[in-house]
């Protein structure tokens, strides 16, 4: 795989499936794993990451994504240097607003400026200093231990906080080149310049039966849907679109959040879904990664939801990625 290709994982089954698929994914040369980090929804996401540290050996290990909203910044500090001292150095401490962790508990989101707090917070602990956090100082007797900060975001500010702030930003906006092209934009003009690694952060399924590949996805676009209809311009998108999403969002329960069960995952349009997701054969799949690739794509990240993960990930190792 010449462009790095990692995969998103949803922690809704035992934690030994999870590490299974991750110990499948390095098999098949995928550069990492990415577990979500909702407590009320799934099951833990470090628990899923240390199991999967013990069953591989290179791959990456990151959450997609916690936040510091439910997880202060001294409780992650102290769960990613375990991680990365468990796993040999392969940590990614994948971080933002939040969002159905914080819906299922009736809490709010983090402002941008405190994700940024939170950044300088983490790096401080992870390096062994005290810092200051809501006025208290605070401090990890043990980890020094630089760890790659990674902020998820999708709305022009946090593009460009996530240039600005983080080591890497993982960007999620749909599967349009034209709304990959806005967020590396952004991206651009907040790191003027310094090194910022770009993850995209796609939907994806695909299968022999076009159908079913598409069905097995509709759950977490109807979730990745809801990110970009709340974070992007709404001039960027196409008001047919926009009118799908907003109606998709009217009866959005995020007790179902990514859920291909949902109720609300029937109000996911075609039209949305191809929008949002990567989803089909892989003969359709292959010119749209070749143009995301040919637009500045740096490294995927792709969130595999369906039934069947392990078997979409083998045919996406066989059939498509070889021809990127």
């Amino acid at each position: 795989m010449t462009v790095p290709v990692h995969v998103g994982v949803l922690p809704n089954r035992p934690v030994g499936e999870v590490a299974a698929f991750a110990e499948r994914a390095e098999e098949l040369g995928f550069a990492g794993v990415w577990v979500a980090d909702s407590q009320s929804i799934f099951r833990d996401a470090f628990a899923a990451l240390t199991l999967c540290a013990t069953r591989t050996r290179k791959l990456a290990l990151a959450t997609g994504v916690t936040n510091p909203v439910t997880r202060h910044p001294a409780t992650l500090a102290c769960s990613f240097a375990t991680l990365d001292e468990l796993s040999g150095g392969r940590a990614v401490l994948g971080i933002g607003v939040g969002e159905s962790s914080v819906e299922t508990l009736a809490l709010k989101p983090a402002r941008l400026a405190r994700l940024e707090q939170a950044a300088v917070a983490l790096r401080g602990l992870l390096a062994g200093e005290e810092v200051d956090w809501d006025g208290a100082r605070i401090h990890v007797t043990w980890p020094a231990r630089a760890i790659p900060i990674v902020f998820a975001s999708s709305g022009p500010r946090s593009l460009e906080t996530a240039g600005r702030v983080a080591d890497g930003v993982l960007f999620q906006v749909g599967a349009d080149p034209r709304m990959v092209r806005y967020a590396l934009d952004h991206v651009e003009r907040g790191s003027r310049g310094r090194k910022v690694t770009r993850y995209m952060r796609l939907a994806c399924s695909v299968g022999s039966d076009r159908a079913e590949a598409r069905d097995a996805i509709r759950g977490y676009a109807a979730a990745a849907a809801g990110t970009v209809f709340r974070s992007a311009p709404a001039e960027a998108l196409d008001r047919d679109l926009l009118e799908d999403i907003r109606a998709l969002k009217a009866r959005y329960d995020y007790y179902e959040h990514t859920s291909s069960r949902a109720g609300h995952a029937e109000l996911v349009t075609e039209r949305i879904l191809d929008a949002i997701a990567i989803a089909g054969t892989p003969e359709e799949a292959i010119p749209r990664f070749r143009e995301l690739v040919s637009v500045g794509v740096e490294e995927f990240v792709l969130t595999i939801a369906g039934p069947r993960p392990t078997e979409t990930i083998e045919i996406l190792a066989e059939e498509v990625l070889p021809y990127l």
